[in-house]
């Protein structure tokens, strides 16, 4: 009957030999694959912070021209307020100065 008998040697031999391919096997395959995932990540986080510093300057465009209008909306309803108190002021004299011409017509007609 015939058995597995294995020296030192062979073992060690063996060893050796998976050690090589597998650390050969590390730097052919695995080193270039984490290098260009590692480039890939690098240039999507520069993709990212161009994106984001473009979407920090288009919100600080919006809030000062939110800003902005806000302030013409104020100013709009503040010429409007003054505007519609004129024509109150307006419309009482225009009632004023009917109100007088209708007493002064009445006073003509009396003494015809």
């Amino acid at each position: 009957m015939w058995t597995w008998q294995f020296e030192l040697n062979d073992i060690l031999t063996t060893l050796s030999i998976v050690a090589v391919v597998a650390g050969l096997g590390y730097k052919v395959l695995v080193i270039p694959l984490l290098e260009k995932l590692d480039l890939q990540r690098l240039q999507d986080n520069l993709m990212i912070q161009e994106k984001m510093g473009s979407l920090i300057e288009t919100l600080k465009d919006l809030k000062e021209e939110i800003k902005l209008s806000r302030e013409q909306r104020t100013k709009a309803y503040t010429e409007h307020v003054k505007l519609t108190s004129r024509v109150d002021s307006i419309e009482s004299r225009v009632d004023d100065i009917k109100e007088e011409l209708h007493e002064h017509t009445a006073k003509s007609h009396q003494y015809r």
